[in-house]
């Protein structure tokens, strides 16, 4: 089912879509489960150290959640780029993951589309 692999080192890019698909995901969701309480209520969600409450408490919340995870994928992952930079000046960085098509053995034929012509 998973199969390890081993590279050398990861782009840049590699490494910041990672981060920011995890990040966009679960704190884009948390700012919207916030952004939902204050719209019935809750004090959840402030602006300018004013507490927002209806639809503009849904709109605020997510905008948070997706501003703080610009903020934090810029930083930790540029972080995770210098770290696994060094890294890869020591060895080969060892991984493991699903293959997309699990009768195919190699990992870049997996990655490809299929061919549906």
């Amino acid at each position: 089912m998973f199969s390890t692999f081993a590279v050398q080192r990861l782009s840049a890019g590699s490494i910041y879509k990672l981060f920011f698909i995890g990040l966009v995901t679960s704190l884009g969701t948390v700012g919207l489960v916030l952004g939902v309480l204050a719209f019935f209520g809750f004090d959840t969600v402030s602006w300018n150290g004013q507490q927002v409450h209806g639809f503009s408490a849904i709109l605020a919340g997510i905008f948070l959640g997706l501003f703080l995870a610009l903020f934090f994928g810029v930083i930790l992952g540029s972080a995770c780029v210098v770290g696994l930079w060094l890294y890869s000046k020591l060895r080969p960085l060892s991984l493991t993951g699903k293959n997309l098509n699990p009768s195919c053995k190699d990992a870049a034929s997996a990655a490809s589309p299929p061919n549906l012509g």
